[in-house]
């Protein structure tokens, strides 16, 4: 049976939040515009949790009205009972339609809004009620936005908790705290807010959690049950496994260090292990059995670090596995609960060092990690309760792009260089991706055209990776470049400008004025740029030597040019520091970008003796 839920939060019903209407201007504006989002979390004394959740939307856009068309829900019914309670479509006449409700196979509802044409208001009121507690422990965990991409008119959210459990929270980007009281055995914390503005989004806004107002909350009292749980289910087994054993003697040798032991070993699990499951598989919580997986060389994140664990502690250093929430989705510490999607390697050493080591992360050379990983909340599985810590955020010098060129200016005010170029971190990683498993013939050409696509009309020739397959260190290409009428002459003057690597272009999000939300800036990056040019004997530099030195909390930038002779010796350093842009800030970092843009355009003045 269905639990009452309204002593908690008595229903709101459509004319409470209806009137007045919503302008058709609001409404092309955004799209669409939440009229009531109403939601009741309840942890019972038995540990079983009831939701309830109740919405009203105003639609407009042709999005908004497609992503009602038809709603799926799933539940087990073996578990759960789920209720559509209510389900209608209020069209701009005033008449209602009832939505309709399929019921199919294996737990699985539909529901179908008909018709819906701009003006419409949707409404959809559910409950899904659980009969055992969650498989971690009797607990309940989540959080709640207090500002959408879109206005809400009303936003009300209820959490109770049964003795003897206790709801602890924590709130981010805002105070507001919620009303409390007592109903029965049930402690009720409530937070009900009206008339909240849409926040803006585009392409460079950050995850939600890092700029919106929001609430953290959970039951449980440590991360000792998530370390359970998660221990039971990727642990290695403590008895070597005989395949391990085996494959241990076959990759290591006795006389190896300890470096390089851990070495060979995240080797095997980083490239020969390649990444995935077999369809059959990818539900599958645990990880695979290792003869399983040494058998067909398959394995995801929970896999790979799991083999690599086992590895490493056949040989006596001391490992464990390290689950986290990738930066992808913020980079905020959350309460204890069950809200992971990765698994990496923590190693320490004989000496105290702790490696972080991420053999799914794709081909990432020795000791790096990418940056996806960096920044974030990390829990290291082990017998005494766990380990939360921060995984180590590197900053721009662990992903490097470093370029060493020497050239001439000729006569006829075309560049020609030659350049050997050193990658780290995530650069590298990409670039191992898209090349590693490729022949040369392919390899020539694809990255011809990368290397051509930065500059107009280059010509680019015998560009190859001198050290690709070797991720014990940095990737390193080279190549010879031609830029055809690069530089102009002006009857006596020469204006040439230098093509630096990674260029600062405003273009796209930083063209604007003003921006109305936040803004993502671009992760940490190290562009370092040397060119010894030699240009035209009779030709000297006007102005010389200058230097640029810009500098915000986003990034640093220098550049210098001298004259030596007969050479330009031009060198460039640009930092990209990664973080946030607020809209009070954007003016700040704005100027700072456009500074740097204009400092890599600008002409270098050779004249003439």
């Amino acid at each position: 049976m269905a639990r009452n839920t309204m002593c908690f939060a008595p229903r709101i019903s459509n004319s409470d939040v209806c009137q007045p209407a919503v302008s058709e201007e609001e409404l092309q504006h955004w799209g669409e515009c939440i009229l009531l989002s109403d939601s009741t979390a309840v942890l019972h004394r038995d540990g079983t949790v009831t939701r309830r959740a109740h919405n009203i939307t105003a639609l407009y856009a042709n999005e908004s009205l497609a992503h009602w068309d038809e709603v799926y829900r799933f539940y087990d019914r073996q578990t759960a009972l789920h209720k559509i309670q209510t389900a209608n479509v209020y069209l701009p006449d005033g008449s209602v339609r009832k939505a309709k409700k399929v019921v199919q196979p294996y737990g699985q509802t539909a529901v179908n809004f008909y018709p819906l044409r701009p003006g419409v208001t949707v409404e959809l009121e559910e409950q899904q009620d659980y009969f055992i507690p969650d498989r971690i422990a009797a607990c309940l965990w989540g959080q709640e936005y207090f500002q959408f991409s879109i206005p809400c008119r009303r936003l009300r959210y209820t959490v109770a908790v049964a003795e003897p459990f206790t709801l602890h929270y924590r709130l981010h980007l805002t105070d507001l705290e919620p009303q409390t009281w007592k109903h029965g055995s049930y402690q009720v914390y409530q937070w009900d807010l009206h008339d909240l503005p849409g926040y803006e989004t585009d392409d460079g806004t950050p995850h939600p959690r890092e700029v919106l107002p929001w609430v953290d909350l959970t039951t449980l009292a440590s991360w000792e049950p998530i370390n359970r749980f998660y221990l039971n289910d990727l642990e290695p087994p403590e008895k070597t496994p005989s395949q391990i054993q085996k494959l241990s003697t076959e990759l290591i040798q006795e006389e190896q260090t300890e470096e390089e032991k851990i070495f060979t070993a995240y080797k095997y699990a980083s490239e020969d292990v390649r990444y995935g499951r077999h369809p059959n598989e990818l539900t599958l919580e645990k990880t695979r059995e290792v003869g399983s997986m040494l058998e067909d060389m398959r394995g995801d994140c929970k896999d790979k670090s799991s083999l690599l664990v086992s590895l490493l502690r056949h040989l006596g250093i001391k490992s464990s596995i390290a689950i986290l929430l990738t930066r992808m989705n913020g980079s905020a510490a959350l309460l204890p609960g069950a809200r992971f999607d990765h698994a990496i390697v923590s190693v320490t050493t004989s000496s105290g060092e702790r490696l972080w080591l991420d053999p799914a992360g794709g081909p990432v050379t020795f000791k790096d990690i990418p940056f996806n990983d960096q920044g974030t909340q990390a829990l290291l599985l082990n017998r005494e309760g766990g380990e939360l810590t921060t995984i180590p955020e590197g900053g721009p010098e662990k992903h490097q792009i470093n370029r060493v060129c020497k050239g001439i200016l000729a006569d006829d005010c075309s560049y020609q260089f030659t350049s050997e170029v050193t990658t780290s971190g995530d650069t590298a990683m990409e670039f191992r991706l898209k090349y590693v498993n490729r022949n040369e013939d392919y390899t020539t050409l694809t990255l011809e055209k990368e290397l051509a696509s930065s500059w107009t009309g280059a010509r680019i020739e015998a560009p190859r990776f001198l050290n690709l397959k070797e991720i014990s260190e940095p990737v390193r290409y080279s190549c010879r470049t031609t830029l055809d009428q690069w530089a102009r002459q002006i009857e006596e003057i020469i204006l040439f400008r230098i093509p630096w690597i990674g260029s600062m272009q405003t273009a796209g999000l930083i063209n604007v004025q003003k921006r109305n939300s936040a803004l993502q800036t671009p992760s940490p990056i190290r562009f370092t740029d040397s060119h010894r040019i030699q240009i035209p004997s009779e030709f000297s530099g006007y102005g010389l030597p200058y230097e640029h030195h810009f500098e915000c909390k986003w990034g640093r930038y220098q550049a210098t040019v001298r004259d030596e002779d007969s050479l330009l010796i031009c060198e460039r350093q640009v930092d990209h520091l990664g973080g946030i842009v607020f809209q009070d800030e954007y003016p700040a970092f704005k100027e700072y970008w456009e500074s740097c843009t204009r400092a890599d355009a600008l002409d270098i003045v050779l004249m003439k003796h």
